[in-house]
């Protein structure tokens, strides 16, 4: 099985990115390999959003040997799929999901009834 997974930077800027531009914190991360939906026989880097139980995910796909980006931002489980070729444009892809992610967790926390 290929790996297509992220380097070190590139991981390193994702999480800068999600800690500098929303109020989500990295420990409720968590890195995965799984398979890749685009590109049979390879697996592809994953950061799972791990807090209160939601499924919300990004996955650093491949195809055609590009990024392609495959996630769910939001607590109805609908995947998102675009193709955007470049690391900086799917760097553009993360920032997004994480400002939804942001969004739809500060929203829950403001509907939970208080103890």
């Amino acid at each position: 099985m290929r790996q297509a997974v992220l380097w070190a930077s590139q991981r390193t800027e994702v999480l800068a990115l999600i800690k500098t531009t929303t109020d989500l914190k990295v420990r409720d991360f968590r890195w995965t390999v799984v398979h890749s939906r685009k590109s049979r026989g390879t697996e592809v880097a994953r950061l799972e959003y791990i807090r209160d139980g939601h499924q919300c995910f990004f996955q650093f796909d491949r195809h055609q040997g590009q990024h392609y980006a495959i996630y769910v931002a939001d607590g109805d489980g609908a995947v998102e799929e675009h193709f955007p070729g470049t690391w900086e444009r799917q760097a553009l892809h993360v920032a997004g999901w994480a400002a939804r992610l942001d969004a739809q967790t500060r929203s829950a926390r403001r509907a939970a009834p208080s103890p």
